[in-house]
């Protein structure tokens, strides 16, 4: 018999299961924009000149974990060749799409 996550949450202690969703929302926001720079085939150096600063910024950008402004992402995402854009989810589940 297979037990579904509903049913492994359910079972669980509120505190581990805390924890857990925290830890899941954390890794939600680990925006990997090196991943996105080696999809557009572009090097940080590449980067570093399209965005007007030095490569080892690019790094530091790109450093998983890092909590970036959404102005930067935005700027990085353009240097990259391409348009940021944000989809809010309301709490009846209507979705609320904008470009940035």
């Amino acid at each position: 018999m297979v037990t579904s996550l509903e049913q492994l949450l359910a079972e669980e202690k509120p505190e581990v299961v805390a924890a857990a969703r925290a830890m899941a929302d954390e890794m939600l926001l680990d925006i990997h924009l090196a991943e996105l720079r080696e999809r557009v085939q572009k090097t940080q150096a590449e980067m570093a000149i399209a965005l007007g600063i030095k490569q080892p910024t690019v790094a530091v950008m790109e450093k998983p974990g890092r909590d970036i402004k959404l102005s930067s992402l935005k700027r990085y995402v353009e240097a990259a060749g391409g348009k940021l854009r944000m989809d809010v989810e309301l709490p009846d589940g209507t979705h609320y799409e904008f470009s940035l």
